[in-house]
């Protein structure tokens, strides 16, 4: 059968009319991987060891193999010399023979290892001159490999035809090149403002993008190492080899798998990582025949990743996904299948196909990244216009505050004046008095009248003193005599003292110690003992006829509370609020009649916070005032 179907020459007849003739596959023939036919007279005396391409099961094939073509040309044209083209820019192995060329001196031989400048041809694409005069009839006979087995795109072209089409790709290339470049330039601005992998791996991918669609167009071969054809080779290969791999890391991270889709992720980092491992493979072996495999079985995967990513509403997305299906059509099932799959597309220019492919896959790539972009900078704008928004009214808020202070303090400042005043009216007037009695001798008891007047300026520099203390700005903490005290004996000597100011008939004083594990505490015990008695004094003082006074010590984590609660009158937020400035008074409940000149609490405020403690007030449960005294397990050390 086989003999038969090669005994049928097939013939191709160039004639004026037309400039360009494709050479039908059913003129190839191939070895079936035996490499037995060696020779041009082999290939025609034995026949029978070839499959013609028509019965050629369609699957992957993991070796490089010659394929053999023959064709009779009858040449009924002017046209002497004509140009024999493959669609690729190299070919790892070519022998070109007329059916009289000896085997061992073809007319053309190229291998892996040839020059550019060993082509018959010096164009970036493969074209080989043949010769056949007018009226002349000749069979061809062409042995070639391609890289990956690829289907190649054989053509018999006029000089004229040959002319423009080198002429035309090589323009081709070049503009899509540039626009490659541009693309590659826009990708490395924008890495430049947004530096994150996802950007890093973008940018890799279309600089190997951009390397393919050069290699593929001959340049690399023909301007940057033509005296390397084994170099150009593995070139090739890594660049097929190593770009899926930038793709795949380029997909995952734009999709943000490893947070929004944890299973899909770890099928991508498992085909990533077997990309990795097929590098050293494909260079070792020299031919990326398992990287297409793998990229096979990939097309499942992107599918899905399309049709999950149309789902989803992430700004840029459904763009993201079009380029992704566009991958799976032009280079996963045209051009991988066709290649890997015994030629299943040997009609179509699998070259073209991965340069479109590629060329509509990064411009839509790039589209959807800048639509990312773009809305990723519309929420920082917005969010910059929030966070603008709120330090002006921040800022609105402080200086409101700041008014509101100096006004409170302006306003502190003149009740303190008239509190001031207030209080020293009082003792000025009794001394005047007492003054004008000594000088107008209408006093019964002279020495009296002086111990009066003695007792008010004393009265009047300790006021003084009290008010100079609780107002300065220094540090107080230095006039303690700080020393560790045990609690037991200081609670009781308190309350002692604080029993003594309590009338018995009509008051009553009760002590709470809740000091459990709290032995001992570093204070100054005299300077506590008075704020704890002044307390206890006013509570007693301002309570009512029949107060009762709580004294309690209460342990907490990291100090002790002292606290000191009566059954009086109630205070108002405002009171509450002045209740330890210097000369401050409630009149309602606080009446100066009853004595005292507002300086008790103020001295307390300053004792405690000297201590690096904390004083407070607020309503009783008892229905009158509590004040709170928090005193730090560690004053000496803050001290």
């Amino acid at each position: 059968m086989c003999t038969n179907l090669f005994a049928q020459d097939v013939k191709l007849t160039l004639t004026n009319k037309q400039v360009v003739y494709s050479v039908k596959p059913s003129a190839l023939h191939y070895n079936d991987f035996s490499e037995i036919i060696t020779s041009k007279q082999q290939f025609i005396d034995q026949p029978q060891l070839l499959s013609p391409f028509n019965l050629e099961q369609k699957k992957p094939h993991n070796q490089q193999y010659d394929r053999w073509l023959k064709v009779t040309i009858v040449n009924d044209s002017d046209t002497a010399l004509w140009y024999l083209s493959f669609g690729f820019a190299r070919l790892p192995r070519l022998m070109v023979y007329w059916e009289d060329t000896p085997d061992d001196a073809p007319l053309y031989k190229l291998t892996e290892g040839s020059s550019f400048y060993e082509r018959p041809v010096l164009d970036p694409q493969t074209y080989i001159p043949i010769e056949l005069t007018s009226g002349e009839t000749k069979t061809l006979y062409v042995s070639y490999q391609t890289f990956a087995n690829a289907p190649a795109n054989i053509r018999i072209h006029s000089a004229e035809h040959y002319l423009n089409t080198s002429q035309s790709s090589l323009l081709t290339n070049a503009a899509l090149v540039g626009v490659i470049a541009a693309i590659l330039l826009i990708v490395v601005v924008n890495l430049s403002f947004n530096l994150n992998m996802t950007n890093v791996f973008y940018a890799i991918w279309t600089l190997l993008f951009l390397a393919i669609v050069v290699d593929m167009a001959g340049f690399s071969y023909q301007y940057l190492w033509p005296q390397n054809g084994l170099f150009a080779g593995q070139f090739s290969i890594a660049l097929m080899a190593i770009v899926p791999i930038f793709h795949l890391l380029f997909v995952r991270g734009f999709l943000q798998l490893q947070h929004h889709h944890s299973l899909l992720n770890s099928i991508y980092i498992i085909a990533i990582t077997v990309y990795c491992l097929l590098v050293p493979v494909a260079l070792y072996i020299e031919t990326v025949y398992y990287n297409l495999l793998t990229s096979t079985f990939i097309i499942p995967l992107f599918v899905y990743t399309c049709i999950w990513a149309l789902k989803q509403q992430a700004p840029g997305i459904r763009v993201f996904s079009l380029s992704l299906f566009n991958h799976v059509l032009f280079l996963n099932v045209l051009t991988i299948m066709g290649a890997s799959y015994g030629n299943v597309f040997d009609v179509f220019e699998i070259a073209s196909y991965i340069k479109i492919g590629y060329l509509v896959e990064v411009s839509l790539f790039t589209v959807a990244m800048a639509i990312q972009h773009k809305s990723v900078q519309k929420q920082l704008v917005f969010q910059l216009q929030n966070q603008v928004n709120s330090l002006n009214q921040t800022v609105a808020f402080e200086k409101r505050t700041s008014e509101q202070q100096k006004q409170d303090i302006k306003k502190h400042e003149a009740q303190l004046f008239t509190d001031l005043s207030h209080e020293l009216r009082t003792p000025l007037t009794v001394m005047k008095i007492q003054v004008e009695s000594l000088q107008h001798n209408i006093v019964d008891n002279v020495h009296d009248s002086y111990t009066k007047l003695m007792d008010k300026i004393d009265e009047l520099n300790q006021f003084i003193n009290s008010l100079m203390l609780v107002t300065s700005k220094g540090d107080m903490h230095k006039l303690l005599k700080v020393e560790s005290v045990s609690l037991g004996p200081f609670i009781n000597e308190v309350h002692q003292e604080c029993q003594h100011l309590v009338d018995m008939r009509h008051q009553s004083l009760t002590l709470h110690n809740h000091l459990n594990s709290i032995d001992s505490l570093s204070f100054d015990s005299s300077a506590l003992k008075k704020v704890i008695i002044e307390v206890v004094k006013n509570a007693l003082r301002f309570g009512g006829r029949n107060v009762e006074v709580e004294l309690s010590f209460v342990e907490q984590v990291d100090g002790i509370i002292i606290r000191i609660e009566d059954s009086g009158t109630p205070l108002t937020y405002e009171a509450h609020q002045q209740l330890f400035q210097p000369l401050y008074r409630q009149e309602a409940s606080r009446s100066a009649m009853l004595g005292g000149k507002g300086m008790g609490l103020a001295m307390c405020k300053k004792i405690i916070e000297a201590h690096h403690g904390k004083i407070g007030s607020h309503n009783s449960l008892l229905g009158g005032l509590c004040i709170e005294l928090i005193l730090p397990r560690r004053i000496a050390s803050a001290a």
